[in-house]
């Protein structure tokens, strides 16, 4: 009793310095996009949404990269994990590499579907290696519940990130310089942190990577990044620039809300106890949502100053969306939280309810995508479709297995 209390008391603590350093963290990553939206012009601010909406996708495969390896971690505590680090740098290295050279090989047809000249597409392929390959040593420490020292990784590869985005700045604005400001901090980090992660020299080894597990992750994470990823690539660009300062501004809030998800996925994979499982669960969604609903009421009542000490004056007119936009991404960071439950469980079904969201999403696109006021529209029917029906489907899984719980301990 005594050593679950412990757990549960360490888990708090960790969510809420991860709150505080991610707060911190995610400040520097705003601070960095609202530069460029503030000192360079609206058309290189459009043009750097939108390679930040491949920047995004093409980090998905980082995040399953991540929860795979610290599940695999988690999983074999008592076994030799030094074969596992050198295999998972070395398969995830190939596999980027080979994704990277399809991308490349498409840069003609996602250039135009994206708006984006040709030539931006080869810094985006090698952001694509490196997001195949940055995210195992945080998967490692992440594993062994590191919480702490990869906050602190995080917020040196955001000081570094800051750095490159201030020189890219003084140059006009340079967006090859600005794609690789996000790609070249973690892969710096992960060079400089793998050589030094020892594990105890025992008989029994881990066995290689579970790829049917990676590419249901991959699909899970794939699906779930589209509601605020796909809308930027999707926007009409007459407007983009404008939209793209409220999605700066709301994901402010989601990232705020999921400063603590790693945390979370980190504790329910080394957690056996699915009634433990679902109360660190409800704990960190209680969480997100607190953060959420107040920093939404900042938009709410502070609109204004927001707007005119971030993005600039010249973005006004967005101040009427910041607050229901900001409500929007408190729901999806819940979405978010459960998402990653439902994927430590390894409960896929949910990829289908992930699939028509993205499905619905690109068929509002479709049909009204002429004014800043029509997309949020879109999304705010999508968000609140999705976190409704995210906590139905978590609601009958929980009665479910509760159910499932009883029935075994009468037997």
């Amino acid at each position: 009793m005594a050593k679950l209390l412990r757990k549960e008391r360490t888990f708090v603590v960790n969510l809420f310095l991860s709150t505080i350093l991610g707060g911190v963290v995610g400040l520097l990553n705003y601070a960095f996009n609202i530069l460029i939206a503030k000192y360079t012009t609206q058309e290189i601010f459009g043009t750097f949404s939108a390679t930040l909406g491949i920047i995004y996708l093409s980090q998905i495969s980082g995040v399953a990269i991540q929860s795979l390896v610290i599940k695999t971690v988690a999983k074999n505590k008592d076994k030799d994990l030094n074969a596992y680090k050198w295999n998972s740098v070395i398969s995830f290295s190939i596999l980027g590499v080979i994704t990277a050279g399809v991308f490349f090989l498409l840069r003609h047809p996602i250039a135009e579907i994206a708006t984006l000249p040709v030539e931006y597409m080869l810094y985006l392929a090698i952001a694509l290696i490196f997001a195949f390959i940055s995210p195992v040593s945080k998967g490692l420490l992440l594993g062994d519940e590191k919480v702490i020292t990869v906050n602190f990784i995080l917020l040196a590869e955001t000081l570094l990130k800051f750095l490159f985005g201030v020189i890219a700045i003084n140059k006009g604005g340079d967006i090859p310089l600005l794609i690789m400001a996000n790609a070249l901090p973690p892969m710096i980090s992960t060079i400089l942190i793998i050589p030094f992660l020892k594990y105890k020299k025992i008989k029994m080894k881990v066995k290689g990577q579970d790829w049917k597990e990676f590419f249901l992750m991959s699909i899970s994470f794939l699906l779930l990044t589209m509601p605020f990823t796909l809308d930027l690539i999707l926007v009409n660009d007459s407007f983009r620039a404008d939209y793209s300062s409220i999605s700066l501004l709301g994901k402010i809030i989601y990232f705020a809300c999921v400063t603590t998800s790693s945390v979370m996925f980190a504790r329910l994979a080394n957690e056996k106890k699915p009634q433990s499982q679902r109360k660190s669960l409800l704990i960190a969604i209680a969480l997100s949502a607190a953060i959420g609903i107040v920093l939404s009421l900042i938009f709410f009542y502070f609109g204004n100053e927001v707007v005119k000490f971030s993005v600039g004056e010249k973005y006004y007119n967005i101040v009427e969306h910041l607050g229901v936009f900001g409500l929007c991404m408190t729901g999806y960071s819940i979405v978010y939280m459960i998402a990653n439950y439902f994927i430590t469980n390894s409960t896929y079904s949910y990829i289908l309810l992930l699939l028509i969201a993205t499905m619905l999403q690109i068929i509002l696109f479709r049909l009204r995508n002429d004014s800043v006021l029509t997309v949020v529209q879109n999304q705010i029917i999508l968000y609140s479709l999705l976190t409704v029906s995210t906590i139905l489907f978590l609601s009958i899984k929980f009665i479910k297995n509760i159910k499932d719980e009883r029935r075994e301990e009468k037997h």
